[in-house]
């Protein structure tokens, strides 16, 4: 049975990770594995009735305890939303990074920043770095909106195939729209003939064809809207991103530099986007 890990630190962003990664994994017919991890002892303030504060260490056997009943709590309440969802809670000591990326799994979600988040449209260090690391894919979730569309961005990069299959299966889980965008910003194109214009659109939209046919007749129950755009790849993500309820990008387009942590486009949708953003890296 595959495995959708979840990072929970506690924060609400987390828990509605949480709740997205239970729907997720009920569809698919997965395991849901949420994991917490617990730091290091650090020096707590306690202040006594006459608000003099007394310094005292908390353990890791006391960090541990709270957090494995905090996760018992939410596992409880997983089970009533989603009854015959095997739900599984772990505790592990270390730095939520190195506790994720070893903790094995299918999909990982997490919520776009923790406990010490400025803000929800700031993407937390923890969220960064793990979207960072190649392997299996990744969905950073927010608060927006769940019911619209899927969008995904074709390039027609190996990344940008896989993204294609991702957002594909996601939106026939949940009975979604998918719109794919093609978008075409080479140097020079503002400069273009208007007939031009049309030729280039044709070609394009025949390439996007093409890059979707196996997809299709995969997925023949998803209705597919495809749009060629005369615009940066990243802007015309985030504008068909409002009201979507997942976009889905590749780690690294056709223009990406390989020792690039992750390309420009997918950083951009993942730090802009107010939806949740799913990160396919190469396989």
């Amino acid at each position: 049975m595959s495995t959708v890990v979840v990072g929970f630190d506690g924060s609400d962003l987390a828990r509605r990770a949480v709740l997205w990664g239970a729907e997720e994994a009920s569809r698919c017919g997965s395991a849901l594995q949420v994991v917490q991890a617990v730091r290091a002892p650090l020096p707590e303030p306690v202040f006594t009735p006459m608000s003099m504060p007394v310094p005292e260490f908390v353990t890791e056997e006391t960090m541990s305890r709270a957090a494995e009943d905090h996760l018992a709590e939410l596992a409880a309440e997983i089970k009533q939303g989603w009854p015959g969802l095997q739900v599984d809670t772990h505790v592990r000591l270390g730095r939520p990074v190195d506790v994720l990326a070893g903790e094995p799994g299918d999909l990982l979600v997490l919520g776009s920043s923790g406990r010490t988040g400025i803000a929800e449209m700031f993407l937390g260090s923890t969220a960064a770095e793990l979207v960072s690391i190649g392997g299996r894919p990744v969905v950073v979730t927010r608060s927006g909106p769940l019911d619209g569309r899927v969008v995904v961005g074709v390039d027609g990069s190996e990344t940008s195939t896989d993204a294609i299959e991702f957002a594909f299966a996601a939106a026939a889980r949940h009975g979604r729209e998918l719109l794919a965008i093609y978008a075409w910003n080479d140097v020079g194109w503002a400069e273009l003939p208007e007939t031009d214009f049309d030729h280039v659109r044709v070609d394009l939209s025949k390439v996007l064809d093409e890059q979707l046919a196996p997809h299709r007749s995969r997925h023949p129950e998803v209705h597919v809207a495809q749009e060629v755009a005369f615009d940066a790849p990243a802007r015309a993500l985030l504008q068909a991103a409002d009201g979507a309820a997942l976009v889905v990008v590749g780690s690294h387009g056709r223009g990406a530099v390989k020792r690039a942590i992750l390309g420009s486009v997918s950083h951009a949708v993942l730090h802009h986007a107010a939806c949740p953003v799913a990160v396919v890296h190469r396989r």
